[in-house]
């Protein structure tokens, strides 16, 4: 999934995963010759367009009370 074009300044976002699924990205980018950030910017387009309608979303992404001190 190449940047749109007219887009010529993304927004730049870093996140934390935990070790296994950095493993998982590493190793389906080496496998399918893509890039790990590909397959990211994949996964989060795919997430957004599945849930950008609130009646059709699969998860719950309102934080718990307890959550909500976890930044």
């Amino acid at each position: 999934m190449a940047r749109p074009k007219g887009n010529r300044y993304p927004v730049r976002l870093s996140v934390s995963i935990d070790a296994a699924d950095h493993a998982a990205i590493s190793k389906l980018a080496a496998d399918m010759s893509l890039s790990a950030a590909w397959i990211v910017r994949k996964a989060v387009a795919e997430f957004v367009a599945r849930n950008c309608n609130e009646e059709q979303r699969e998860l719950p992404l309102l934080r718990s009370s307890k959550d909500k001190s976890v930044n």
